[in-house]
């Protein structure tokens, strides 16, 4: 799913002010209809323009001054890990609670922190520096009330503080930011529950989502969506529609849809409710002798869909796996572990090494493989990786190749080692902190290269209409079964098979 953003929609102008120009002259339009006298007007306008002007920066500069600085004035304390000398200046705690937080934790947790005084005090100048600069974008951004305005100031400290780290995962999420995070890893939102696409800027449904109030409203592929509720869906942002679309459980919407063979669009009333996102789907391959299972994130019910998936496997039969990671970025390294425990005995040894520190010297830390539910730990297994395969993807097809226990099939992974502690506040935003970098468990770091998998095959670019990488992956299983290649190729995965890759309504 897409991140969400909004928008205030606030003019610059004056509020309820128009102009209008009728095509005269201002010297026509001046009082007495005299050259002389709209010289005079026109020059004392002016005047009290630049007049005005003058008051309200001064006025700005008192409300800025109050704002920045409200709460007792700034405040000097030293922090534990010596990042910051006593005596140092920063924004106060009390107007800025999340950029205290999020500071307390990147001079306490932060990976890439600096050891030694010259180093910490440089980092702490550049946290400020990164925070005031925050702070001044967020005060040129229009709002709708102080309170609105107190809090971007707050919000903009953290993102200029962040934004200032060479890691890109350590980041501040506001509230509209990290929602949808929340639901795609969650696997639930609340909406009427169809994949869709938007080429050219137009809503297309890919799928709707089997036994979701789409499907049983008889909405199907292809299907373009041209309201909601009488309101334009075409040519606005995702986040814009996605709103118009989805809503409260027990609310509905009435979408206007365009359908092929139907000259004229038509209204359909569906209902929202609760909707349960499929991260794991499974398709048979070469005659059902192969199960492909795609997992599209590692979220809340990664789990407990992939046993689904293996309970099927076991009872119709196959002779091999397809694992396929491509695209997935990544989730919770726990939905990791237990994914490696479904293929590897617990007690064969560790799925990843935690390293806190980034010293030659310092013990890392063992996370363990998590057994339990549906295992299977002998039936031939490949597993499908791409550019996309990231993160807990990663640790994944490190560890089942670590364990000898199946191949890598595809291109070469994303190359993402680090893994961030999620901090998650009181107001709906977050903090995400790269606290450490993660090892297969043979200690080998997952570098910025990725990972290089043990049979290199190309997608088509563009794409032609099949899958090599899929069906060099259902051979190889059938090979160490001892069963005949598939015939024919495996097809291609289509927008249908990759739920992941598709906004969600």
């Amino acid at each position: 799913m897409n991140p969400i953003e909004r928008e205030i929609d606030q003019s610059g102008g004056v509020a309820g002010s128009t102009t209008e120009s009728d095509g005269s002259s201002p010297e026509d339009q001046s009082p007495g209809g005299t050259v002389e006298s709209g010289r005079f007007w026109r020059w004392l306008f002016f005047g009290s323009i630049v007049a005005l002007a003058v008051v309200l920066a001064f006025g700005a500069g008192m409300i800025a001054e109050r704002v920045l600085f409200a709460g007792g004035g700034l405040f000097d304390r030293a922090r534990a890990s010596g990042g910051l000398t006593t005596g140092q200046q920063q924004l106060p705690e009390s107007v800025y609670p999340r950029y205290a937080e999020t500071r307390d934790l990147l001079e306490t947790e932060f990976l890439f922190r600096p050891d030694g005084a010259e180093a910490q005090a440089t980092f702490a100048a550049q946290l400020d520096q990164g925070a005031m600069a925050g702070v001044a974008a967020a005060a040129a951004t229009p709002v709708a009330s102080f309170e609105e305005f107190q809090r971007n100031l707050d919000y903009g400290a953290v993102q200029g503080m962040t934004g200032t780290l060479e890691d890109p995962y350590t980041t501040f999420l506001a509230p509209v930011d990290h929602a949808p995070l929340q639901e795609e890893l969650s696997g639930e939102y609340e909406g009427i529950g169809v994949w869709v696409e938007h080429p050219e800027g137009t809503y297309t449904i890919v799928a709707p989502i089997p036994g979701s109030p789409a499907d049983e409203a008889g909405i199907r592929p292809g299907d373009v969506l041209l309201k909601a509720d009488g309101k334009n869906l075409t040519g606005i942002p995702d986040d814009e529609a996605l709103r118009l679309i989805r809503g409260p459980a027990g609310t509905s919407v009435v979408l206007t849809i365009q359908r092929k063979g139907r000259e004229e669009p038509f209204d359909l009333e569906v209902a929202r409710r609760a909707i349960t996102v499929p991260t794991v789907m499974s398709t048979p391959q070469a005659d059902g002798r192969v199960a492909w299972i795609q997992v599209g994130i590692f979220g809340d019910k990664t789990t407990a869909q992939l046993d689904e998936a293996l309970v099927q496997a076991k009872k119709d039969g196959v002779s091999g796996i397809v694992l396929d990671l491509r695209g997935n970025g990544g989730g919770w390294v726990t939905a990791a572990q237990e994914m490696i425990g479904r293929f590897v005995p617990a007690d064969r040894g560790a799925a990843l090494y935690e390293d806190a520190t980034m010293s030659k010297d310092d013990e890392m830390r063992a996370e363990p493989i998590v057994g339990g539910g549906t295992e299977m730990f002998d039936i031939p297994l490949a597993v499908l990786v791409d550019g996309g395969s990231a993160s807990a993807s990663e640790i994944v097809s490190g560890a089942l190749r670590d364990y000898d226990r199946a191949r890598l099939v595809g291109e070469t992974t994303f190359g993402k080692g680090l893994v961030q502690r999620v901090h998650d506040f009181d107001d709906g935003s977050s903090a995400r902190i790269t606290f450490a970098r993660w090892l297969t468990p043979e200690k080998l770091p997952i570098t910025e290269d990725g990972i290089v998998p043990d049979i290199v095959v190309a997608y088509p670019d563009p794409p032609n209409g099949t899958d090599p990488q899929l069906a060099a992956a259902v051979d190889l299983v059938l090979q160490e079964a001892g069963l005949p290649a598939a015939t024919p190729p495996a097809p291609v995965a289509t927008p249908e098979d990759l739920p992941q890759a598709t906004p969600v309504s």
